[in-house]
């Protein structure tokens, strides 16, 4: 009898036995999330010249030029995209640009509309871009040039006629005047006010299994751009920051000269108590239907139904802590059980305790998530730090940074 009653008190020593902590900054108790600031990150990107043309729609039977909707010409004159433009690399920094185009004109001579004027040729236009940022930059035409694929002729009582000879010397005239007003509507199209819709086409968020991804509106500038073989090269600098969890309802991103700097990603995860339970249940072995958190001062308040028995319902008050720089754990305050019998309460706690002391989040999980993008980005040698861990009656507050070397590949 006595040793059964020795038994019985050992088992009730070790189902009320509290669980050591586990060690790391516990998170703190906060109204609301506080806000990250966006810092600058240098991107280094490259994009192939197909990739280029394909962004800026340059397919073929694209109108380039109606002389309708532009100033400086007295006839109708319309040059359509034949192919693909090609751009190759010269010597002493020039880039040669070359634009296959089809022409419709009815031009004036001496007084007297000659017709329609039909012709295919090769635009070639030798440029030399001095690029230092958004704000200062100069795209200086070298030359202009073109070379018939089809020579110019009109119809005439039904008959093709080339009339090469009269086309060729109109345009010789003409060629200094045009190079000149090439060069000027260029870099009017390359003014950051001309480029804002380019910069807006990228959609900045993407659904994960925790959330909403997203960058928060932009400020952007291009450094260090080149001309290589095949495609080019440069620096984004992006003031940003990287947001999980929630919708962000993003302002139009803008360009903005800043100077060249490489700061670490921000970045401020919000997890509601909903995906919370989705994260420990697997833990836990249970049903996430079957678990409840809500949070105070005190902590997280778990309650989990159907442990072991359909009748058991744990309760526990757990504090998220922060372990390192990079893994975050949980700490275990409170624990009752309930809804089974005296003699299994210690293993089903036990069980518990075990599965909630072994887990962890650990950064590599949102480094994988992050390559996973649908932006383009990629980051190697990435290290993230976790600054601050806290925590609201709607959900957990994750904020910190992310270092490593990103690029954009198109």
């Amino acid at each position: 009898m006595r040793n059964i009653l020795f038994l019985l008190l050992l088992i009730f020593v070790a189902a009320c036995k509290r669980q050591a902590l586990v060690q790391g900054t516990p998170a703190q108790f906060q109204l609301a999330t506080p806000a990250v600031r966006s810092q600058t990150v240098a991107i280094n990107f490259s994009m192939r010249y197909d990739s280029l043309f394909r962004y800026f729609q340059l397919a073929p039977g694209k109108l380039l030029f109606d002389s309708q909707k532009q100033e400086g010409l007295d006839f109708p004159l319309q040059m359509t995209l034949l192919q693909q433009p090609r751009l190759q690399m010269g010597s002493k920094g020039i880039t040669n640009f070359e634009i296959p185009v089809k022409i419709d004109a009815r031009p004036n001579i001496a007084g007297i509309n000659t017709g329609l004027i039909q012709a295919k040729s090769n635009i070639s236009l030798a440029f030399h871009w001095n690029w230092q940022d958004i704000n200062h930059h100069q795209l200086v035409v070298q030359r202009l040039n073109y070379q018939w694929l089809a020579k110019p002729e009109m119809h005439v009582l039904g008959f093709p006629v080339q009339v090469q000879g009269i086309v060729d010397p109109l345009i010789q005239r003409q060629l200094p005047a045009m190079q000149e007003k090439v060069a000027e509507r260029l870099n009017q199209a390359l003014n950051p006010n001309s480029l804002t819709n380019l910069l807006n086409r990228v959609d900045m968020n993407y659904s994960s299994p925790l959330g909403q991804v997203s960058l928060r509106s932009s400020d952007v500038d291009v450094h260090d751009l080149n001309f290589n073989s095949s495609g080019i090269t440069g620096k984004l600098l992006v003031r940003s920051a990287l947001i999980l969890g929630e919708s962000v309802i993003n302002q139009p991103n803008r360009w903005l000269e800043m100077k060249d700097q490489n700061q670490a990603l921000p970045f401020q995860v919000s997890l509601d108590y909903d995906k919370l339970s989705g994260l420990i249940s697997q833990s836990l072995h249970a049903k996430p239907a079957n678990m409840m958190i809500r949070g105070d001062s005190l902590g997280l308040h778990v309650q989990v139904k159907g442990l072991g028995t359909s009748e058991a319902i744990a309760n526990m008050i757990i504090v998220p802590a922060l372990l390192d720089s990079s893994k975050i754990g949980l700490n275990v305050k409170g624990f009752q059980v309930e809804g089974v019998p005296f003699f299994l309460r210690g293993h089903v706690k036990r069980k518990v305790l075990k599965a909630l002391m072994a887990y962890s989040w650990s950064s590599s999980e949102a480094l994988n998530l992050l390559n996973q993008n649908t932006w383009g980005l990629g980051l190697s040698n990435g290290e993230l730090r976790i600054q601050q861990l806290t925590y609201s009656d709607k959900g957990l507050g994750v904020v910190g940074e992310i270092r490593g070397n990103w690029e954009l590949r198109k």
